[in-house]
């Protein structure tokens, strides 16, 4: 579960651990903004998604040759709403290239942030 409270001033993210990180009211400030948070969750799916496909494979990489870029992109109409997430990917150098067009296909469907994007999520919104 994830908690959001305002306080000292600024709206504070909370997991069960505790306070992590500080949210802002838009990008490019101190702490992230909701835009921000959406575009690093997927990032981080991807990014996890394809940490574990390599290590199922056995692949030998370094971790740090790993690399995602999200970034939501606005409907042009208007609506209050992402129309497109564009996820740029660097993968290790040393992995093959066919293998590489193969993860790529993979990671899209093990990521669940991704799918859950793509889908059509339910939120139910309640007062407690």
């Amino acid at each position: 579960m994830t908690t959001v409270k305002y306080a000292e001033g600024q709206n504070e993210i909370y997991n069960e651990a505790g306070l992590q990180i500080i949210g802002s009211t838009a990008p490019n400030q101190s702490g992230l903004s909701p835009r921000e948070l959406l575009e690093a969750s997927l990032g981080l799916c991807v990014a996890i998604s394809l940490q574990k496909i390599l290590d199922y494979d056995k692949k030998e990489y370094d971790k740090s040759s790993i690399g995602v870029e999200v970034t939501a992109v606005k409907a042009a109409d208007g609506t209050n709403r992402f129309t497109n997430f564009n996820v740029q990917v660097k993968l290790p150098s040393t992995l093959d290239p066919t293998y590489k067009e193969k993860l790529m296909t993979v990671v899209e469907r093990a990521c669940t942030i991704g799918n859950t994007l793509k889908g059509e999520a339910i939120i139910e919104t309640i007062e407690i």
